[in-house]
């Protein structure tokens, strides 16, 4: 089973980017994890910019995968908790697990549709790149915990 983080953009944030990816390698020999981004899109206003990056979120989805939205509404999770959550969904998945992370904006109301779940970081807000790296940290946390490793006490 792989878990994909499905992100919209690129890090402009050079120190956050160097930490996901450290927590990232650190789980990405035994593939458990991958990143796939959508590219920044230029618009208008933030309704358009949802709406372009939604379309290029669901073009990377396939039939099979399941889809975590990351979103502000979604359920929260203690680090074990989320380690089930994590296994749970995993063994839920047809195909990929896809764990998805909208734009600055947010993400579209299509988007939200085709999420089988929602996952909230915090009740606080963070911004897309901040909410990457805890996603990539509790990532790691959460492969320790299954695999009963030392990184989580």
């Amino acid at each position: 089973m792989k878990v994909l983080i499905l992100a919209v953009g690129r890090s402009r944030e050079r120190a956050l980017a160097s930490l996901a990816e450290d927590y990232l390698a650190r789980i990405r020999p035994a593939g458990l994890v991958g990143v796939e981004r959508t590219p920044d899109v230029p618009a208008r206003s933030p309704e358009e910019a949802m709406a372009k990056e939604g379309q290029d979120i669901l073009r990377r989805i396939r039939p099979r995968d399941r889809t975590v939205l990351l979103r502000e509404d979604g359920a929260e999770y203690d680090s074990p908790g989320f380690a089930s959550f994590l296994a749970a969904e995993m063994e839920r998945a047809g195909g990929r697990l896809l764990m998805v992370i909208g734009g600055p904006w947010g993400t579209s109301d299509a988007v939200k549709a085709r999420a089988d779940t929602g996952l909230s970081l915090s009740q606080m807000t963070f911004t897309h790149e901040m909410s990457f790296l805890f996603l990539a940290e509790q990532l790691y946390r959460a492969f320790s915990i299954l695999q009963g490793t030392g990184y989580h006490h």
